[in-house]
C-alpha cells in the first residue's frame, strides 16, 4: 500500500490567510498614516548611532552576522508604536540599521514576552527599558531565528542591550551587545528613515513566505501612502 501523501491544502490555506491579513493591515496602516500625514506607526522617535560587537557563536547558525565575531556600526532609531505620551503604556520599538558589505541590514524589535510563547506576543509597557524580541521569526539553514535584546545598566553617555537568539521557540543563547549614543544624531534627531526588515536581510537570512505575505503590504502602502516628503516639519527644524 503507498504511503499516504500530507495533503497541500493547510499550507495553502495558510497562505491566502497571511496574504488577506497582509493586504488589509497595509491598507488600514496606508489610509492611516495618509490620515496622520507621518508614519502609521512608531510615528515620533530619535535616532542614535550605535554599536553591535557580536562574541561569535559556539553553535554556529550560518548566519554570518551572528557566526563571526566583530563590530558592526550603525543607527538605532526607538520610538513607541502608537505615539502615545508618557506615562501612558505603549508598545516599545527599536529599529536597527546596519551598512554591511553585503549590503543593509534593517531589524526591527519590539517589546515582548520572552517565554517559548509570550515572545509572539506584542506588549505594551510602561518603560522601554524591557526586553524586546523581533517578533516574528526568519528562515536560517539551521531552522527559525528570533533575536531578543535586553537592556542593562546604562551610563550618561551611551545605553546598552545584551543581544540574544533563538532557535524558534528554544532557548535564548547570549550572541553579542548593542551600545548607542544617548544623544541624537544631528541636526535633525529624527530624520526620515525607512526600516525595511522583510528585505534588507542579514546575509543567509530568508524570510518565510507566510511572513512576507503578511508583513510586506504594510511597509508597501505605509511608502506609498505617507512619504516622507508629506511628513509635517519637525519642530524647531
Amino acid at each position: 500500500m503507498a504511503p499516504r501523501v500530507p495533503s497541500p491544502v493547510p499550507a495553502t490555506v495558510a497562505r491566502a490567510a497571511a496574504a488577506a491579513g497582509g493586504q488589509l493591515a497595509g491598507v488600514a496602516l496606508g489610509a492611516f498614516g495618509r490620515v496622520r500625514r507621518g508614519k502609521p506607526l512608531h510615528p515620533r522617535g530619535t535616532v542614535h548611532e550605535a554599536v553591535l560587537t557580536v562574541w561569535g557563536a559556539e553553535r554556529p547558525w550560518q548566519v554570518p552576522l551572528l557566526d563571526e565575531a566583530g563590530e558592526h556600526h550603525g543607527v538605532v532609531r526607538v520610538s513607541r508604536a502608537a505615539g502615545l505620551p508618557p506615562p501612558l503604556p505603549d508598545v516599545r520599538g527599536l529599529a536597527l540599521r546596519l551598512e554591511e558589505p553585503t549590503g543593509r541590514v534593517d531589524l526591527l524589535l519590539s517589546t515582548t514576552g520572552v517565554g517559548p510563547l509570550t515572545r509572539f506576543v506584542l506588549l505594551p509597557r510602561l518603560t522601554e527599558r524591557r526586553p524586546m524580541t523581533t517578533l516574528l521569526p526568519v528562515r536560517t539553514p539551521t531552522g527559525p531565528l528570533l533575536l531578543r535584546l535586553t537592556p542593562v545598566a546604562s551610563g550618561a553617555a551611551a545605553r546598552t542591550w545584551l543581544l540574544a537568539a533563538a532557535r524558534g521557540s528554544g532557548p535564548w543563547e547570549p550572541v553579542g551587545r548593542l551600545v548607542a549614543t544617548t544623544r541624537p544624531v544631528r541636526p535633525d534627531p529624527d530624520p526620515p528613515l525607512r526600516f525595511d526588515p522583510v528585505r534588507h536581510l542579514p546575509a543567509g537570512v530568508s524570510q518565510y513566505p507566510w511572513v512576507r505575505l503578511a508583513r510586506d503590504p504594510s511597509y508597501v502602502r505605509s511608502r506609498q501612502w505617507s512619504p516622507p516628503s508629506r511628513w509635517r516639519p519637525r519642530q524647531g527644524a
